[in-house]
């Protein structure tokens, strides 16, 4: 396998974990209460652990992969000079923090469960700030490069509370059929819905603003494997978003009078939603190598 390939496979990885990790606890810190809670807090623990694991794995991979890039390949990337080489560069400042914030996660949990989980949503909201700060989102500089990086940070929290709560989303429904649970797991989806909204359109406008100010005009060169990755991204995440309107204006009404039919309804399309999630990540660390044009 090449580099080249590597460091889109581990971008991939990378963004999926840190996503996960945010929509993990976000969902159990912020929008349950509890002995719900508690419960969805030991349900999701094993997962969370592997999400953090991955993430500390995939950031310090990459900070090796970038060094072998830049280098003369895979003999540069365990080299201390030039990975101190790379941690001088523009990625590198960004990335260490990714490196310092996934370490010191991982660190978390060893503490006690309430103060693990909400650290670890402070630390995954600034992991996913910090991600706004490399890539293409450092192609200006001056008063339009810090609106841009504070504008793709924006997306990628946004994106990050919508796709990464959907696993947890899947959880809380099981609850449903729990009478001792079920008032608190229909209030936890009532939250996530409304904020989900907001995260949605959200992602739309920040996601324009970002193509804007990456192309300066519209993506119409079909000719462009950037575009054209672009487009397809952009057509995906129009499904996702009817498949969203789906579940929540045609499936949870139903919800009441059909039960568990329409949870299990719920849960497939919830599913699909999930694997078009990843194929749209997969699209992202793809085309985020390829130049702007």
């Amino acid at each position: 396998m090449s580099l080249e390939v590597l460091y889109i496979f581990f971008r991939l990885l990378h963004f999926c974990a840190v996503i996960l990790l945010f929509g993990i606890t976000v969902f159990v810190s912020y929008l349950s209460y509890g002995k719900f809670r508690l419960s969805l807090q030991y349900d999701l623990h094993r997962l969370l652990t592997y999400s953090l694991l991955i993430a500390l794995l995939t950031s310090t991979g990459l900070l090796s992969i970038q060094s072998g890039l830049m280098g003369d390949g895979w003999s540069d990337t365990i080299k201390i000079d030039v990975l101190a080489d790379v941690l001088s560069t523009t990625f590198g400042q960004a990335w260490r923090w990714q490196i310092i914030f996934t370490l010191t996660a991982t660190i978390c949990l060893f503490l006690p469960i309430y103060w693990r989980f909400n650290l670890i949503s402070l630390l995954a909201f600034l992991l996913l700030i910090s991600l706004g700060f490399v890539g293409h989102a450092t192609l200006h500089s001056g008063s339009i490069g810090w609106l841009h990086r504070i504008n793709h940070a924006l997306h990628l929290i946004c994106g990050g509370y919508w796709l990464g709560a959907l696993i947890p989303l899947l959880v809380c429904l099981r609850y449903l059929s729990v009478e001792l649970y079920r008032s608190d797991a229909i209030h936890t989806l009532i939250r996530f819905s409304r904020i989900g909204h907001l995260a949605v359109i959200l992602v739309v406008l920040t996601g324009i603003i970002n193509s804007a100010l990456i192309l300066q005009r519209w993506p119409v060169d079909w000719s462009s494997d950037y575009q054209q990755l672009l487009g397809i991204k952009v057509i995906l995440v129009i499904v996702m978003i009817m498949i969203a309107l789906y579940n929540r204006y045609r499936l949870v009404p139903k919800m009441n009078q059909q039960g568990s039919h329409t949870i299990r309804y719920f849960s497939f399309c919830t599913g699909m939603e999930i694997l078009l999630g990843i194929i749209v990540l997969s699209l992202v660390s793809l085309f985020a190598t390829l130049p702007p044009t």
